[in-house]
Order: structure tokens, then sequence, then C-alpha cells
């Protein structure tokens, strides 16, 4: 009994750590698009130099725990928010999307791009 209470004891002491960890989200984003406040679509870049300047390898987030479910659903959802704006994911049969929305006056931008769901570390 006082080995397996002990043992018991060290799987709790190595799982709790890790219940309070966040996901990592890492995205690439392939596209840029703009459209303005009514809806006009003002242009679309796909120049993955311009890309790569702006984020380097890509973008990373902490994902909350709690939002892990939601990519299941197949809808997109707020997953959180970064000085370039707000970000949305939607798990799908090709993997999770990611999109990077931000408004500057009359224009949206909106990245559009793939992500990575990591844990740990």
């Amino acid at each position: 009994m006082q080995i397996t209470k002990k043992i018991l004891m060290a799987i709790v002491w190595l799982a709790v750590p890790t219940l309070g960890n966040a996901a990592t989200v890492s995205c690439m984003f392939m596209s840029e698009t703009q459209i303005n406040t009514s809806g006009e679509w003002l242009k679309t870049e796909t120049d993955f130099m311009k890309l790569m300047e702006m984020f380097g390898d890509g973008m990373t987030m902490k994902l909350d725990n709690s939002l892990l479910g939601q990519l299941d659903s197949g809808q997109p959802f707020l997953a959180g928010k970064i000085n370039r704006g707000s970000v949305y994911l939607m798990g799908s049969d090709v993997g999770v999307q990611g999109k990077l929305t931000s408004v500057n006056g009359d224009v949206i931008t909106v990245y559009d791009g793939l992500c990575d769901v990591g844990f740990g570390g």
C-alpha cells in the first residue's frame, strides 16, 4: 500500500506542473489582404519576402489550455491578441488555419496562414 501511494504521489507531482502550461501556437502567414470598412477589397499580397521581413520565422503566442478544445469545433475563435492585432484560429481537416487581423482607420488587414500547436517547454 505504501509503494502504491508513493507512485501515485510521484505521478501527481510530475503531472501538476504541466497542467498549467499553455500550448504554443506558431503561424506562418502566406498572404496579406486589405479591405475597407465598407467591404471593398483593396489589395492582396503574397510577397513572401515582405511577410518574412514582417514576421521573421512566423508569429508565436501562448494559447490558453481552455481554448484547445475549440480547435476541434471547426469554427473560428479568438485565440488572443498580440501587438499586431487579434489572432483567430480554426481547426480543420488540413490542420490549424490562422488569421491575424488589425484595423487602422478604415482599413482592415488580414494575414492568412497555417499554424502548428505545440505543448510544453
